[in-house]
């Protein structure tokens, strides 16, 4: 049987710092309540080398993963998620 993965390591790369990445950009809500990413990116990307860990990942490499976590996370705040809102059709 062969097994098939569907991230393959790069160069023995375990995928704990992707997992960071989106960790970091989830928590960067509450580092960096109200901002904007182009704010809030600089600072992820100078502290991605206290936050990564053994990960040998650029913030290049999981710079993406983090902006989606972090927009995840703003849908997701108390002041923008409002599914249980009721919906008004004009006539």
């Amino acid at each position: 049987m062969n097994i098939v993965r569907l991230h393959p390591d790069s160069a023995g790369q375990r995928d704990e710092g992707h997992a960071r990445a989106r960790i970091f950009g989830e928590e960067a809500n509450s580092l960096y309540p109200g901002q904007a990413w182009d704010d809030v990116e600089p600072h992820m990307a100078g502290d991605w080398r206290q936050v990564r860990g053994d990960s040998g990942l650029s913030w290049e490499q999981v710079r993406a993963q983090a902006r989606a976590a972090w927009l995840v996370a703003q849908l997701h705040s108390d002041d923008r998620l409002r599914d249980n809102a009721p919906v008004r059709l004009q006539a």
